[in-house]
């Protein structure tokens, strides 16, 4: 999808894809990153998740990437929350105690304006992307992260994709795009 769309798509409150809750398997699985107190994690694609907040109060800086200006509005107003507006670079940060949103474009951040990240946080952000920019994406996340940094991927892949023995290896896509950078332990 387009940036202009994605943009449109919030503008026309056309927001289907927004869970009303965090989903299900962030507290299942976030436990295993053992990540350490006040580590920065940042959230790609991120829209107005509830999983952000409920990151934060694992007690991380969240640190989230979004286009439109409407969805990280809308975060802070559901959580009567004001946040301070900051300019960096092409991007407008957003933030509030511990939790930060930038409004831009994910492609257009730089390590250097973020500082060490811990962990990334993918709630289907790759699979929402269309299948030609999905290795870009890699690589561009993997710029942003140091060595031993750490990725939480949740994909959605449907029933006719499934091999009887799908429940035990991870998809192809996930590991022609990220084997070469990272070690992939499949979790669910």
């Amino acid at each position: 999808m387009s940036n202009q769309r994605w943009k449109a798509r919030w503008k026309a409150d056309d927001i289907g894809f927004h869970q009303p809750r965090i989903h299900d398997n962030l507290p299942r699985f976030w436990p295993s990153l053992a990540l350490p107190t006040g580590s920065a994690v940042l959230v790609p694609l991120c829209g107005k998740s509830h999983d952000l907040a409920w990151l934060q109060e694992q007690e991380h800086r969240v640190i989230g990437v979004e286009l439109s200006h409407i969805a990280i509005e809308a975060f802070f107003a559901e959580r009567a929350l004001t946040p301070q507006r900051q300019r960096r670079g092409r991007f407008t940060r957003w933030s509030h105690g511990s939790i930060e949103i930038w409004c831009g474009d994910l492609f257009d951040l730089k390590a250097s304006e973020l500082g060490e990240i811990a962990a990334i946080y993918d709630c289907t952000s790759l699979t929402a992307l269309p299948e030609q920019s999905r290795p870009s994406y890699v690589r561009h996340l993997s710029s942003l992260l140091e060595h031993d940094s750490q990725i939480l991927l949740l994909t959605t892949e449907s029933s006719d994709q499934s091999l009887p023995d799908s429940a035990q290896t991870p998809d192809g896509e996930v590991l022609s795009l990220y084997q070469s950078r990272f070690c992939i332990e499949l979790l669910h």
